[in-house]
């Protein structure tokens, strides 16, 4: 039986096509053949939180935001990099809220109502850099340290089962088949970019693989039996440029 090729990897009813085939050459009842799975253990993952909502007094909700726009933009400890991609309208949200809360004591036309959306836009922008906080803190090791110095609070810590990242063997020699969990803010699925690399010296230089709009990729033509490391980032709108994760170790076979 031949198989026809896209782009040097079976498609997947043709993968299924030939497991089958050489399960009835080999006369095997039941798939031979098993992926091997990166195992994961429970980890904790630290992430952050406001502290507040819009419920909070003007006055208080003014100052916390201005704080943390202070403190992303100030960046002492230099963990905001690449900044934070709305910043500008941060700037903008502060100026309108504070200029709707001198308005609103002056009891000018509409005022009220003006304050209110001024109020609703800077919580939203607010969620966003918390997104983007998050995202840095995401498998750091100063996890605590970015949230807290970005004027955030630090949630209770929670283990997770669910891996992030992990590369599996493929059907063919050399081939990995490598998955992220796919870019998420507030429940909902973000368009994003990924990028993976891999690096077959123990980290020491990292090899480009193409980057894709969707959270996993194929790798052909690894070397058979050497150890390598894997890693990802991803880029979105709403949470900018990651940094890149803790690499993860897999041998090709």
């Amino acid at each position: 039986m031949k198989y026809r090729k896209i782009g040097g990897i079976l498609t997947r009813k043709e993968r299924k096509a030939l497991i089958k085939s050489i399960n009835d050459l080999l006369g095997f009842q039941k798939n031979p053949l098993y992926m091997i799975l990166l195992t994961s253990s429970s980890s904790i993952t630290i992430q952050g939180k406001l502290g507040f909502d819009k419920g909070l007094k003007d006055a208080d909700f003014l100052i916390n935001a201005q704080a943390i726009f202070d403190a992303l933009t100030v960046n002492i400890s230099g963990f905001y990099t690449p900044p934070f991609v709305d910043m500008p309208k941060f700037q903008g949200c502060l100026k309108d809220f504070t200029n709707a809360i001198k308005n609103s004591k002056q009891r000018l036309l509409d005022s009220a109502a003006q304050k209110k959306t001024a109020k609703t836009n800077l919580y939203g922008v607010l969620k966003d850099a918390l997104a983007y906080v998050n995202s840095l803190a995401w498998d750091n090791l100063d996890a605590a340290a970015i949230i807290t110095g970005a004027k955030m609070v630090v949630k209770a810590n929670k283990t997770s089962k669910k891996q992030d990242f992990k590369v599996k063997q493929g059907l063919t020699t050399g081939e990995a088949l490598i998955i992220s969990l796919a870019l998420m803010l507030d429940g909902k699925y973000l368009k994003a970019t990924y990028y993976w690399q891999y690096s077959l010296d123990g980290g020491v230089t990292w090899i480009d693989i193409p980057q894709t709009s969707r959270a996993n990729t194929t790798l052909i033509g690894m070397p058979a039996g050497v150890p390598a490391k894997f890693r990802k980032r991803t880029y979105s709108a709403k949470t900018g440029l990651s940094k890149w994760c803790t690499p993860i170790d897999f041998t090709v076979q």
